[in-house]
């Protein structure tokens, strides 16, 4: 038995073992988290980090929903997504910026964090990070909530630098924003697990490589690697550097629970997406909430605290300069649909419009483009494709070069 854990026959009963990927590279390697485990019920649990040796850490408590966050070192770490056990609904891990890993910890129910300790190696067993939780009501939850360390800001990471354009080019800024991305997976495939941060992350590259190499435009992306980029720094990338255009790239995957089985089979295909107050239809207001969400899922906001979305976009569509960025989002939607058609699936109604925080830049004409739903085995067969994602990024960057040279200058206001 653990140091410290009331003896109990359900935590007897109940202790299972998760089993977390390890993918660590040589620098960081004797930071790496080896294993996890949870163990108790539904009143006290038990989450057991296993450590090759002892890491600095911090633990705190998220409302709205109820969350558990542990930040540490940089490490690789790969936490199950499916079901917990007792307090622990679920879970989650990736990086957060570089040198600083997170894990999310989803509550079932409000819980205190009774210990969290670093214990060191005995008997036979490595370094553990042991956190202890036990069930309490919303109100003494709540007390014990502090304000969780601010998200970092992409001019902190030091890959950053490299991918900032020369002021002094004055040829358009096109700004590719990779969907997700570290401790944000994004939508996973229903047949090969396929993360959508991954998919976006590699169309992105090769979106921006066929763009850079026609020479005509400077290329600057929201993330260079598998890092964690909130919804307001995305955008606020695309202000800071007066950008032409701003490209959201996506996979998602709809909810059988909320749309059916059936709609999974029959939603297939590319969507190109603008902002707008309200949703053009039902899917794109589910797939905007989904967006919408992913600070609250990183641990770096809460939904009770979130600025109300529809409200901010509202204001930003009155604006005169915005009303012009719409336009021409708008105007660049069609045209890249138009001119793909033939190259490309795309969904039965390929533009759609909703209140997706990341198309916000003030003046930036911004698009999303869904790729295709990783929710539908079709489109997953082809979004986990190499070949797929060469041919389709080609295309694209040739129809979005045609539009910049062709039809910007004529764009209504």
């Amino acid at each position: 038995m653990e140091p410290g854990l009331r003896p109990s026959s359900a935590f007897a009963a109940c202790c299972a073992f998760l089993v977390l990927a390890l993918f660590m590279s040589a620098a960081r390697a004797e930071d790496i988290v080896v294993s996890a485990k949870i163990g108790g019920d539904s009143q006290r649990t038990r989450f057991v980090a296993f450590v090759s040796k002892a890491v600095e850490f911090r633990v705190f408590s998220m409302a709205d929903p109820y969350r558990i966050v542990i930040d540490m070192p940089e490490t690789d770490i790969q936490v199950p997504g499916g079901k917990g056990r007792g307090l622990i609904l679920s879970s989650r891990s990736g990086l957060l910026a570089p040198g600083k890993s997170r894990i999310v910890i989803d509550l079932a129910a409000p819980a205190l964090i009774e210990k969290a300790e670093l214990l060191p190696p005995e008997n036979d067993l490595p370094a553990r990070l042991v956190i202890d939780l036990a069930r309490t009501t919303h109100k003494t939850f709540l007390a014990s909530v502090k304000a969780p360390p601010p998200a970092p800001k992409p001019e902190d990471e030091p890959q950053s630098a490299a991918a900032k354009p020369d002021a002094g080019d004055r040829r358009p800024l096109i700004v590719i924003d990779p969907g997700h991305g570290g401790i944000d997976a994004g939508a996973v495939g229903r047949v090969t697990n396929a993360l959508e941060k991954d998919i976006t992350f590699d169309f992105g590259k090769k979106l921006a490589a066929k763009l850079e190499a026609t020479a005509r435009y400077r290329i600057l992306m929201t993330r260079t690697s598998d890092v964690f980029v909130s919804l307001d720094d995305r955008s606020a990338i695309s202000v800071k550097a007066k950008a032409d255009l701003l490209i959201s790239i996506h996979a998602d995957a709809l909810d059988p629970k909320r749309l059916g089985v059936k709609a999974l089979k029959e939603v297939r295909g590319g969507t190109i997406y603008t902002l707008s107050e309200e949703a053009s239809d039902d899917q794109a207001n589910v797939i905007a909430q989904n967006e919408n969400k992913v600070d609250v899922q990183a641990g770096v906001a809460s939904e009770q605290t979130a600025p109300v979305v529809s409200e901010e976009i509202a204001s930003i569509l009155n604006d005169l300069e915005n009303r012009i960025k719409k336009n021409r989002s708008t105007a660049i939607a069609h045209y890249l649909i138009d001119h793909m058609k033939g190259k490309m699936k795309f969904n039965i109604r390929p533009q759609r419009s909703a209140n997706f925080r990341v198309l916000k830049a003030h003046g930036v004409p911004a698009i999303l483009i869904e790729l295709g739903y990783l929710s539908n085995e079709d489109d997953e067969k082809l979004l986990i494709s190499e070949e797929w994602r060469t041919t389709i990024s080609s295309v694209l960057g040739e129809a979005i070069s045609a539009f910049m040279s062709e039809r910007q200058a004529h764009i209504p206001l």
